[in-house]
């Protein structure tokens, strides 16, 4: 039976020849931040002035050791914030002491001198990991360090928490007079006490790790795996795997760390979770339980490369394409992430196949708004994604489910369905939706403010002899009509609950428009074109953005009814429309010698559309930017020619790239 010893130490006990503390390597970084350091020091202050309340002397908790009884060495499971904290005090009022003699007396609670009668070797009292201890003693640990501290702004993480504290330690104790410092060592080292818990096996202290866990301390079920990995690994390897693992982290953040490890295990499961994290994917990633250095290698650095791409749109497109890029940033829009563990294993397993991951992305968007916009339930979610990781990467043994990434006859009927029904009420659903629709609209080339509203053009609640009240007689019409994806529009502004009754016209002009009498959404330049808003309009305006959705996600729906709507009749530009378009842009700045400034520009192509007898509609200046910028590969929005390229970002400069293109 594995024997716990508790014993209740003073600090002057703890920075002893008895103890020799070492962050192991799995353990996270320091991370205290000033207000916790403070926290600390002021409870410390407060209890030596006020020996009434606190009985002369301060608990600080407890800390939990890996320590046989008969040696000092003690690897520190719980408690390093406390200790490192304690230490970088500790330093700070050794080099604040005037006195000569006491200040070389208290370099004995950071550092343990070599005392060849006793046997004891030299060394800290506290080791941080490998990582941060050559940093730790050069500024906090030696002597007279705390005395010329770094700028803590040119420094980051663990490093940066460190000098941050010290400095705050130093500015807050360098006004105190010397006796009251001395007062506050003698109090710390001789009436401050912790419980120090200490088993003799990392068996024992990882489930001690674990119990602490489950009560909430700031341990997450990643360490608890680290813990377990780096113990079974080769002791010659401990601390390179734990760089690797820290680099890991680093790169995507601790928080995606844990949401990663989720996704690596439904990626070996592929079913519901049913038990803790760190037990379940013990149990199902089987390769996690062998060899530690092949994980790393194999599993966790690949994928979490995958999860750092899918993270940067940019790079998505880059690697490939623009519909893979497009449908990430579709599927990010989703209130859950349950399609990117299909997604990571996609891009682990399939390598350099760009133009298969590309098709699979796309697919893959498909299925997942089924599910959305349906509000498919989490089990059927689950259920689904499995089915489409069992596409993408067969288990041994099984066979393709019959439901994966294709959507069938009767699925399709049922997403048109959801889409062409009342999508605003749907929570979360409408503006992802009205999101992608519009970027179809712009080409794909926009891009998209999670801020931006979504307001209704008949109003949801209509006055009576308004002119809505005319236009819409029939109250169920209206309410039929209320609430579809044909009467919303996205603002960049807040939603004025005055304006949602103005008539239409000065709605259109003076609440959807912007200062410029434009919009950057085309949802909604679609009806600053509107003559009128009735019945028969919205009709074939919902209609043509329901055949629009259809052709994003390639829905049949058997509907035998379904018309094709001209763009221009729903308030659109059609795609002859936009060849005029992009024309008459290149036309007018080879007029302007090839390259000009956006406003000359705009007075160009105003001058050549009038001259031709073109229309120049309220939103024109709209659209010659957005003919700029997605004809040219200097522009995120690049999504057709490369005709046009910009001269400095911001600059709003413009030249013709290829005369010949």
């Amino acid at each position: 039976m594995t024997s716990i010893e508790a014993h209740e130490r003073t600090i002057g006990q703890l920075f002893s020849d008895s103890f020799s503390f070492e962050i192991p390597s799995y353990q996270r970084p320091y991370a205290w931040e000033k207000e916790q350091a403070d926290e600390l020091l002021t409870d410390l202050i407060y209890a030596m002035e006020n020996s009434k309340t606190s009985g002369g002397m301060c608990f600080l908790g407890s800390i939990v050791l890996i320590k046989q009884p008969s040696a000092p060495l003690s690897k520190v499971v719980d408690g390093q914030q406390r200790l490192t904290t304690l230490t970088i005090l500790l330093s700070v009022l050794r080099d604040l002491t005037e006195n000569d003699e006491a200040r070389l007396s208290r370099r004995n609670y950071v550092f343990q001198r070599a005392n060849p009668d006793n046997g004891t070797e030299e060394r800290y009292r506290l080791t941080l990991r490998p990582k941060d201890q050559p940093f730790f003693s050069n500024h906090i640990q030696l002597p007279d360090a705390t005395n010329k501290l770094p700028d803590p702004s040119t420094l980051t993480g663990s490093h940066a928490r460190i000098i941050e504290n010290a400095r705050h330690f130093r500015t807050t104790l360098s006004t105190i007079p010397e006796d009251r410092r001395n007062a506050l060592i003698a109090f710390i080292i001789q009436h401050c006490f912790v419980v120090a818990v200490a088993v003799p096996t990392p068996e024992a202290a990882r489930r001690i790790f674990t119990v602490l866990n489950a009560r909430g301390l700031d341990l997450t079920p990643t360490d608890i795996l680290k813990a377990d990995l780096l113990e079974r690994g080769a002791p010659s390897q401990e601390i390179s795997l734990a760089d690797r693992w820290e680099a890991v982290e680093q790169r995507i953040g601790r928080d995606k760390m844990v949401e990663l490890f989720g996704h690596i295990r439904m990626m070996f499961e592929r079913d519901k979770p049913r038990i803790s994290l760190e037990k379940g994917f013990k149990e199902f990633v089987l390769p996690f339980n062998e060899d530690a250095e092949r994980f790393i290698s194999n599993i966790l650095e690949p994928i979490s490369d995958a999860i750092a791409l899918l993270s940067s749109n940019q790079s998505v497109k880059q690697r490939y394409g623009v519909k893979a890029a497009t449908a990430l940033r579709s599927l990010e829009r989703i209130d859950n992430k349950d399609w990117l563990a299909p997604a990571l294993l996609l891009m682990w397993k399939a390598g350099d196949d760009a133009a298969h991951v590309s098709k699979v992305l796309c697919d893959l968007e498909r299925v997942a708004y089924f599910l959305f916009t349906t509000r498919a339930d989490v089990n059927a979610r689950i259920r689904r994604f499995a089915s489409v990781m069992n596409e993408i990467d067969m288990p041994a043994g099984q066979t393709i489910s019959a439901v994966g990434l294709a959507l069938s006859r009767v699925e399709q009927t049922e997403f048109i369905k959801a889409l062409d029904g009342s999508l605003y009420t749907k929570t979360r659903v409408c503006k992802p939706v009205l999101f992608r629709l519009d970027e179809r609209l712009s080409t794909g080339g926009a891009s998209y403010d999670e801020q931006a509203s979504i307001e209704h053009v008949l109003p949801q609640t209509v006055s009576s002899g308004s002119e809505w009240a005319n236009l819409f007689p029939d109250e169920a019409e209206r309410i039929l009509w209320t609430h579809r994806i044909a009467n919303l529009v996205l603002l960049t502004r807040r939603i004025n609950a005055k304006a949602s009754n103005w008539d239409f016209e000065q709605k259109k002009i003076n609440y959807f428009a912007t200062e410029d009498g434009t919009s950057p959404f085309v949802v909604t330049q679609g009806v600053l074109r509107a003559e009128t808003w009735s019945p028969e309009y919205l009709k074939t305006r919902q209609a043509y953005l329901i055949s629009t959705l259809a052709d994003i996600w390639e829905l049949d729906g058997n509907d035998p009814d379904r018309v094709q709507i001209d763009a221009s009749s729903a308030g659109f530009t059609s795609a002859a429309e936009e060849a005029t378009w992009r024309e008459d842009v290149r036309t007018a700045l080879v007029q302007l010698g090839g390259q000009a400034h956006l406003e000359e520009i705009y007075r160009a192509v105003n001058l050549l559309r009038e001259k031709g007898g073109r229309s120049v509609p309220a939103s024109f200046r709209s659209l010659v930017r957005k003919n700029l910028e997605e004809n040219s590969s200097d522009s995120e929005a690049f999504s057709g020619l490369d005709l046009f390229a910009l001269k400095i970002k911001g600059s709003g400069v413009w030249s013709i790239k290829s005369r010949d293109a």
